[in-house]
């Protein structure tokens, strides 16, 4: 073997001890289980409305599903100074915490105790009870999207912080409209009471939003964004409205609140992993080690709603898709052509293709039916 065959057998050597010796490296906080509680929620200081607070559980940085672990068969209760305990029950068992209609005492402190199923007890700081001026009012602006906007500001100068939620409410319709109804099995004229072409669907928002008047000479908010919706979306293809909360927190809720949102937002939702460490005001008593997600805070809340129709817009698209709206004729049941029996549910009667035993044309359930997109088909009492 001369030398250049023994240089090139010595590179190969080397070459194949290397990938052999390969290793995966995991990093710790990646391998860690890390299933912390999480604490979302605040005590409402309003007269007769409830407190909610909504108990899961963090995922690992690995995990990619998006569904909350929600943390179920806890004892929760709102404490005060004196001892005495209110508690919240999770009625639907979904992890989501409520009380009953309370009156609370706004010059009272307040704190929520938590007992898991496994025993595991939680206690936050007693926290004052915050007052919320009144919403001043809300505004929207269209460019290329449509963004909205809010306005407060505190005379008092005692508010300083502040943090907001809404609830989105919009007006919408089935693709196809139909005038048949199946009942029991047979076709019949829709009742106008049982219409499925109008729908009305409410979310809630999932992002955090806070703003601070810290900075300035009077404690005022002026133009805060609140959400910005993308041209042609649907929420505004007919009507819609936006319902707007508004909470005032301390000066160390509002430092903790910016940090999630500056996590969450990066990464997904409060409930996903979160890459900085957070130090909140809910106590861990079994285990003085472990985090607890989460800060209490006890206030009153004010709340203002804002319409927008598409007739207010410009050039904001009304049209509604009907290309995913497939359509196939079946033969009508022999014995009786009012009979509809065909199995897959994805499909619904549409109407009768010309007349007697011709046939029944059937298109997809969700253009003749608005409650397949999350919607109902009551109008709200406020629209």
């Amino acid at each position: 073997m001369n030398k250049r065959d023994r240089a090139y057998y010595f590179f190969l050597l080397l070459f194949v001890s290397f990938i052999h010796c390969k290793k995966q490296y995991n990093p710790p906080a990646i391998e860690s289980i890390n299933s912390y509680l999480v604490v979302d929620g605040f005590i409402n200081a309003n007269p007769n409305e409830n407190s909610t607070f909504i108990l899961s559980r963090t995922k690992k940085l690995t995990d990619t599903t998006s569904q909350t672990i929600s943390e179920l068969n806890a004892q929760v209760f709102v404490i005060n100074k004196s001892g005495s305990s209110i508690p919240l029950i999770d009625i639907n068992r979904n992890g989501n915490y409520t009380s009953t209609l309370l009156n609370l005492n706004s010059s009272d402190q307040y704190a929520l105790k938590i007992i898991t199923s496994d025993g595991h007890q939680y206690v936050s700081d007693f926290v004052p009870v915050k007052k919320s001026p009144p919403i001043d009012s809300l505004t929207w602006r269209q460019d290329s999207s449509l963004t909205v906007y809010l306005n407060t500001h505190d005379p008092n100068n005692n508010t300083t912080y502040y943090k907001w939620n809404y609830v989105e409410t919009w007006h919408y319709q089935a693709p196809l409209i139909r005038y048949w109804e199946v009942n029991n099995g047979l076709i019949s004229p829709m009742d106008s009471l049982n219409q499925t072409y109008d729908c009305w669907k409410t979310t809630n928002s999932n992002t955090i939003i806070t703003g601070t008047s810290v900075a300035l000479g009077q404690d005022v908010i002026s133009r805060a964004p609140i959400l910005t919706i993308p041209r042609d979306d649907e929420k505004i293809k007919i009507r819609y409205s936006i319902l707007v909360n508004q909470i005032p927190l301390t000066k160390d809720a509002y430092n903790y609140w910016l940090l999630i949102q500056k996590n969450s937002q990066e990464l997904g939702t409060l409930f996903d992993p979160q890459p900085s460490q957070l130090t909140g005001n809910i106590h861990p008593l079994s285990n003085p080690n472990e985090p607890v997600i989460g800060f209490v805070t006890a206030a009153t809340t004010t709340q203002k709603r804002l319409f927008v129709s598409n007739s207010e817009l410009t050039n904001w698209s009304t049209a509604i898709n009907h290309r995913e709206c497939l359509q196939m004729i079946i033969p009508q049941n022999p014995s009786n052509f009012l009979i509809y029996d065909y199995p897959d549910t994805n499909y619904s009667f549409y109407y009768f293709v010309g007349s007697g035993p011709f046939g029944l044309m059937l298109t997809l359930t969700e253009c003749v039916d608005c409650r397949v997109k999350g919607g109902v088909t009551t109008k709200p009492a406020y629209w």
